[in-house]
């Protein structure tokens, strides 16, 4: 009899167990489902394993791809229910039919372990791939000075690039930090429908659709990429406001062994060996007035301190920036030293447009120079600041580089202005 007794007790121990651990882990569920329609995953990184898996990615990066995933799927769960649940070696396994807004019915199965943490999730058939920048061979002519011709898509450079053999037209964007291939151009198997996800930052938000393709060649002024992963993306948006073809951007990874000499009034972007720049200056400018002014390399964009008012103020450069951009939060403060501030509209690589403010900064002072009238658009930043670990409060491109000749130095972390 008491055996029998402490063999029901045992039963009713472990049925207490299950059931406890069934009811969080339940709870877990009910906020993966909230989580992805508020697009936050703060609450629920509280209940992730330490080698919490999803898309074959664990720990650490699994964590990264959830966050970019919730943010950038932009479904609503509508209802869900549990179809099956089981118990295999320490894990409870819990299967749910979820209904989503947009993709219908998909089944997910939740992984557990023993203490209740979600060890593993699989919402629906998604594939991440992965860049691996020690992998990356990038090819560069021995020549020590390499003059670009470049021509204007109303305030972007536009350069020409050779894509497997065949010229094609690229915009020359500095704040990328890799190539990108516009995603339109590039063959695909659609034969397997997969989430794409990302976690590169446009102007207005998070980039979606962002891929890699391996791609046999891109030479761009005898600098030479060949049977790389390059990442792709759909940039038709842009050549739709630009009015002209544009397969790709080139961006920092390509060009930051190098000196970069802007000249837009000449339309040439000459690159510079770093090693020969001492000797270019003494044969191209000796003449010159030169104005160096100091930055802190932060992610891939230099970072300089500029003046407006009686503040100071942390600016990336970004010859991609058609105009000046600073963010939103500063709109009030810096209002007394704008004028002609009205509506605009902003787009970026996101895809993405909002309405923001625009205006002229009457006066930006860089180093010992002064700018005047600068087009500036206010939009939020902190997407962007976030997700390259950034702390700036605004970008300058064209507005500044194209006012005179400028050199950009990421080897010796200097901005030079020539007069």
């Amino acid at each position: 009899m008491k055996v029998v007794v402490a063999i029901l007790l045992t039963i009713l121990t472990i049925q207490t167990s299950l059931s406890q651990n069934l009811e969080q882990c339940r709870e877990i569920v009910k906020i993966t489902t909230e989580a992805i329609n508020t697009k936050s995953t703060v609450e629920l990184e509280n209940n992730l394993a330490s080698d919490f898996e999803i898309a074959n990615q664990k720990g650490q990066m699994a964590k990264i791809v959830l966050k970019q995933l919730f943010t950038q799927l932009g479904e609503t769960v509508e209802s869900y229910k549990e179809i099956n649940t089981q118990t295999l070696e320490n894990t409870l396994i819990l299967t749910y039919s979820i209904y989503y807004s947009k993709m219908g019915e998909k089944n997910a199965i939740f992984v557990f372990d023993e203490q209740n943490k979600l060890k593993k999730l699989e919402l629906f058939k998604m594939e991440v791939k992965t860049m691996d920048d020690s992998e990356r061979k990038i090819s560069k002519p021995k020549n020590d000075v390499i003059t670009i011709p470049f021509f204007m898509i109303g305030n972007l450079m536009a350069v020409e690039v050779m894509l497997n053999n065949e010229k094609k037209i690229f915009l020359f964007d500095s704040g990328s930090p890799k190539v990108i291939l516009n995603s339109k151009y590039i063959k695909k198997n659609d034969t397997i429908k997969t989430k794409s996800i990302s976690s590169a930052k446009g102007v207005n938000g998070s980039i979606s659709g962002l891929n890699i393709e391996l791609v046999e060649k891109i030479e761009f002024a005898g600098i030479t990429m060949g049977n790389q992963k390059i990442l792709t993306l759909d940039i038709s948006h842009i050549e739709k406001s630009l009015e002209t073809e544009i397969f790709g951007l080139i961006g920092y990874e390509i060009v930051k062994d190098y000196d970069l000499l802007f000249d837009y009034q000449k339309k040439v972007l000459i690159l510079i060996n770093p090693d020969y720049f001492a000797q270019y200056k003494q044969k191209k400018l000796l003449n010159s007035k030169l104005t160096i002014i100091p930055f802190e390399l932060s992610s891939h964009i230099p970072v300089i301190k500029t003046i407006i008012g009686k503040k100071t103020y942390s600016f990336g450069i970004d010859c991609g920036a058609e105009v000046n951009l600073m963010d939103a939060k500063l709109l009030k403060p810096v209002t007394k030293y704008l004028k002609h501030i009205e509506k605009d509209t902003l787009s970026g690589a996101d895809k993405n447009s909002k309405e923001v403010a625009k205006g002229l900064i009457k006066k930006m002072k860089i180093g010992k120079l002064q700018f005047k009238n600068l087009n500036t658009v206010f939009n939020d930043m902190s997407h962007l600041n976030n997700g390259y670990k950034l702390q700036l409060d605004g970008l300058i491109g064209f507005e500044i580089l194209s006012k005179q000749r400028t050199i950009i130095s990421y080897n010796r972390k200097e901005m030079i202005i020539i007069e």
